[in-house]
């Protein structure tokens, strides 16, 4: 009984590990990003290289766990509107770390989950209890600190550019999640890439006004090519990790992420947060982790 017991705690742990090893890997994405578009790479060029790099490291992997390549022909049609809410999401978030810290960029992304849950309320589809409302009103106290020095400054187009990604990531995750329960996480993400490249290759040849302009410098390629495969690397460990702790705590462990990517940004960019923002990130870091948890213990209930 002990051994299983031992058994089940060793598994905890190792599960808990990958999780936030994967949380580790999508903190350097943002930052990474930055210093590519700083060393001359344009934000096509870094979305072009990163859904390739994607493409390409999920194609053997489709192929290693033998699942069917193609999408049927009646799922076809929301597989395409739902890459482009991707690269809405993905696009808005990077040109939003052009006039806004990485940290804050990536915490109002990582409120998706909150903005669909509010729509599943209003909706029908899943009631708030108190302490969820509460928890909203809180995430709301701690934006407008957080906004709030950005605002003073002038960059209020930073931050329509971070709510337009949280708003792609809501109709994607939405979208996507009922594409998974069809066809799988794996085939999903690689025809997300896929048809991504293809979407955002048409955009560079009609006359739309989109070039690509490739990095001045090694560093700049190589925060292309890390970019890329920090992603694809995360969301691998994520999907592992649930495996062994279950979705719904990798989830709730994956509220790191912000606070990881602003300490990465603090380190490769020197972005740090002020005394207002500083503060306003830990009462959202807090609302989340209680909107999370709560909602957890009420599935499970």
């Amino acid at each position: 009984m002990w051994r299983d017991s031992e058994r089940r705690g060793m598994r905890d742990v190792l599960g808990i590990a990958i999780v936030l090893a994967s949380s580790l890997c999508i903190a350097f994405v943002p930052s990474s990003a930055k210093i590519s578009m700083n060393e001359g790479a344009s934000l096509m060029m870094l979305l072009v290289s990163r859904c390739l790099i994607g493409a390409g490291l999920l194609l053997p992997l489709t192929l290693v766990q033998r699942q069917k390549l193609l999408v049927p022909r009646a799922l076809l049609g929301r597989t395409i509107i739902a890459t482009l809410f991707n690269i809405g999401m993905i696009g808005c978030l990077y040109s939003a770390i052009q006039f806004v810290d990485v940290g804050l960029a990536v915490l109002i992304l990582y409120m998706f989950p909150l903005g669909i849950a509010i729509w599943s309320h209003a909706s029908g589809r899943q009631r708030l209890n108190v302490v969820q409302w509460g928890a909203v009103a809180a995430l709301l106290a701690g934006l407008v600190l957080l906004m709030f020095d950005t605002v003073k400054v002038g960059r209020v187009d930073g931050l329509l550019l971070c709510f337009g990604s949280m708003i792609c990531a809501m109709v994607y995750t939405t979208m996507s999640s009922d594409l998974t329960d069809n066809l799988g996480s794996a085939v999903v993400n690689l025809h997300t890439n896929i048809w991504s490249v293809v979407i955002l290759i048409l955009a560079v040849v009609l006359p739309l006004g989109q070039t690509i302009a490739l990095p001045q410098t090694a560093s700049g390629w190589l925060a292309i090519a890390s970019n890329g495969t920090f992603y694809m690397l995360g969301y691998w460990l994520f999907f592992e990790g649930c495996r062994l702790i279950g979705v719904t705590r990798a989830s709730i462990l994956t509220l790191v992420d912000p606070l990881l990517a602003a300490a990465v940004a603090i380190l490769f960019l020197g972005q740090f947060l002020t005394i207002s923002e500083a503060i306003g990130f830990a009462i959202i870091l807090a609302a989340l982790v209680l909107f999370e948890t709560r909602k957890s213990r009420s599935s499970s209930a």
